[in-house]
């Protein structure tokens, strides 16, 4: 475990207990279990210390669905100007490239670690006035041509709006948005893509776990099974991203902002710049 990956656990930790205010022996548990945790599986895999860190988090703080508020707010923020999203995506010359833009920027709405600033909108309009930093597009739009089947990997709430206005663009017959089990995070789970009408445009498809990534170890046969039979699956953000980067998928693009140093520095861009890749394409994204 590197030690930048430490401190966002511990970041973690410190966010939940000023959110929640426990009590003084709540508190010291729940940070004295995190620190046994870290302390006694260094070797672990970041996306499993982070279900482990929010399944403590959720014990300790005796709260099922630790960012609901959240969730919530981020969605109807991005439902109230969705009408707003969707013209302007069709008035433009690349409704695609818009659409798929939009979704890569979604994903820097975060309540976890990563989080920097809870004005959404800003954040957003900050990151429109910038290009992706790895841009295969045209690789994407040319496997969604091929593909009979899609998989999508959703990610967090909010963020998710702006996926349901990509997979409309796309207009493809056969695509499956995939959530999370169980509430972790601020990430999505059938309940919150059933509030932004998700399953009116695509199957909605729990993978059956509560981690904040797609672990396959942790997913359910149902899940398995979509995720190998998808001719193409279509990953949202830097979580999905930790657990697939190695996946023997075939054919994955991962869409995210690489929120971190560590993230960033494997795909070899800078921190917060916004990428879309091909599994394949990882070590020579940038020639």
């Amino acid at each position: 475990m590197r030690h930048e990956c430490y401190f966002c656990h511990i970041k973690t930790v410190e966010s939940l207990i000023c959110k929640f205010k426990p009590d003084a022996d709540t508190a010291e548990g729940f940070i004295f279990a995190v620190h046994e945790l870290l302390a006694a599986n260094r070797d672990m895999a970041n996306p499993q210390l982070a279900t482990q860190v929010h399944r403590i988090a959720r014990q300790h703080l005796d709260n099922g669905n630790l960012y609901a508020a959240e969730k919530k707010e981020a969605n109807d923020l991005l439902l109230g100007q969705y009408e707003d999203w969707k013209k302007r995506v069709r008035d433009t010359d690349d409704p695609f490239y818009t659409a798929a833009k939009l979704a890569v920027i979604g994903n820097i709405i975060d309540y976890g670690a990563h989080s920097v600033s809870r004005d959404i909108s800003a954040q957003i309009q900050g990151f429109l006035q910038q290009d992706l930093t790895i841009d295969m597009r045209g690789k994407l739009k040319e496997a969604l041509g091929r593909a009979e089947s899609v998989l999508y990997l959703g990610d967090n709430c909010g963020e998710v709006v702006f996926d349901k206005l990509l997979i409309e663009t796309l207009g493809h017959p056969n695509i499956t948005f995939a959530v999370r089990g169980k509430p972790v995070i601020n990430d999505v789970t059938e309940e919150d893509a059933g509030y932004v009408g998700m399953d009116r445009v695509c199957r909605v498809l729990s993978n059956g776990a509560d981690a904040p990534s797609t672990l396959m170890d942790f997913s359910s046969d149902e899940f398995k099974e979509a995720f190998y039979a998808a001719d193409l699956v279509i990953s949202k953000g830097q979580g999905n991203f930790e657990g697939l980067m190695e996946s023997d998928h075939p054919n994955i693009f991962f869409l995210l902002i690489a929120k971190c140093a560590p993230i960033a520095e494997l795909l070899g861009v800078e921190k917060n710049n916004m990428v879309i890749v091909m599994r394949q394409g990882l070590h020579n994204a940038n020639p």
